[in-house]
């Protein structure tokens, strides 16, 4: 529940976050009909190991996810542009990151992006640029 709690957090910084225009949902629409567009993808509990002794059936347990953040930026002729604006949202989902309240959420510990990938194309509906970042999400719940 924890890493889902967190992406919850996220989401809801995102909405704050991105720029006017960016439509950003929970999850993918499946339509390419926005400019520029902004969903939370799949959701992996990577790792849940015991990290403390204690009597009895609750132990505590660290935990371990990640989150993929995508953007979709579509610019008619343009895959400079397209690119530039992709990691302009990147650098909005980083700021998503630092905004969420650890305490907001109980048992998180840290989220933060891990990695990212772009991929810049052009096609009949002109330039586009898709980006994934993968967001780690570290927490302790008993």
């Amino acid at each position: 529940m924890l890493i889902f709690d967190a992406k919850v957090a996220l989401f809801e910084k995102l909405r704050t976050l991105v720029p006017a225009g960016t439509q950003c949902t929970f999850a993918e629409t499946g339509k390419a009909d926005r400019r520029q567009q902004v969903w939370l993808g799949a959701t992996t509990d990577d790792e849940l190991a015991p990290v403390g002794m204690r009597a009895g059936p609750h132990k505590p347990t660290a935990v371990t996810g990640y989150v993929d953040a995508h953007a979709l930026v579509i610019s008619p002729g343009d895959p400079i542009a397209a690119e530039r604006a992709a990691y302009a949202l990147r650098e909005h989902i980083t700021e998503a990151c630092r905004s969420v309240d650890r305490a907001s959420v109980p048992g998180l510990i840290d989220i933060r992006p891990e990695s990212s990938e772009t991929d810049t194309a052009e096609n009949t509906d002109g330039a586009y640029a898709a980006l994934i970042v993968r967001v780690k999400i570290r927490g302790r719940v008993t």
